[in-house]
């Protein structure tokens, strides 16, 4: 009766027999000119550098954001009233006003439906004439539908009802939670600070990012459509997604510019 370590040497010896055949069968099938090659060949593609780093930025970037969307999910589900949805309501319903009104009106439009997809669309169009490339408007483009998209997943899923501290100033449908027009802007501007980080308008862009999400989000609130968390909840999701994408579509461009790696061909005997 043979022991059983001779039968795990002989369990190992057929394994690596195995293997060693597994691999000349693909290289007569698939020479060791590609990455799929390199692999076979045991020869690990280098990543470019900085690559884990920007990971590590991206899942804090990520990891951040989703889990304040999931906690103010998780009351909102519940049923549960977040402590400052009602006096922050409250305390923008004593500044209406009729000039008040006129302005919140025009300035929530630049995050609707129509200022955002234009501005997208004439940003893409400068990057591309000036960049010569097409992933900033490919990062735009997937940023804001899928924002568009999981936003109407997300208001379909929680149902939540507008606001009933006062009368609402303009007149929307669908369900609150999360703001449409919080996850647009904030999407739009998150993808802006991407594409003019590499440049010298960086600092200009942040800061008027800085103003614009905040703004789109106060007149939503001012105007009695959302609740405080609505628009908490739309950034979240928003900065999640964009964080996402961007660190894709920067590996992507990465990858494409890498130094091609050198694959050690089997020498034949």
């Amino acid at each position: 009766m043979p022991s059983l370590g001779g039968m795990s040497r002989t369990t190992t010896t057929r394994g690596a027999r195995a293997l060693s055949s597994a691999r000349d069968v693909f290289r007569r099938l698939h020479p060791s000119d590609g990455l799929l090659g390199s692999i076979v060949d045991r020869q690990e593609v280098p990543l470019p550098r900085g690559t884990w780093a920007i990971f590590g930025v991206a899942f804090v970037g990520f990891a951040t954001p989703v889990i304040g969307f999931v906690e103010l999910a998780e009351r909102i589900r519940s049923g549960a009233k977040l402590p400052f949805d009602q006096p922050v309501m409250m305390w923008l319903q004593r500044r209406h006003s009729p000039r008040n009104t006129r302005i919140a009106r025009a300035v929530t439009e630049l995050g609707g439906v129509t200022a955002v997809p234009l501005f997208a669309l004439a940003t893409s169009a400068y990057l591309v004439s000036v960049r010569g490339s097409r992933r900033p408007a490919a990062l735009l483009t997937v940023s804001l539908v899928g924002s568009t998209i999981i936003n109407s997943v997300l208001k379909a899923l929680y149902r939540r009802d507008r606001p009933t501290f006062f009368t609402h100033i303009v007149q929307e449908k669908s369900f609150s939670f999360p703001s449409g027009h919080a996850m647009a802007s904030a999407a739009l501007a998150a993808c802006t600070c991407v594409l003019a980080w590499p440049t010298r308008w960086r600092v200009a862009v942040i800061a008027g990012s800085a103003v614009y999400v905040p703004t789109i989000g106060g007149t939503r609130m001012y105007l009695g459509v959302h609740f405080p968390s609505d628009i908490l909840a739309g950034w979240c999701v928003s900065l999640a997604w964009v964080g996402e994408v961007a660190t894709i579509m920067w590996l992507m461009d990465r990858l494409d510019h890498a130094p091609t790696p050198m694959i050690r061909r089997r020498e034949t005997v």
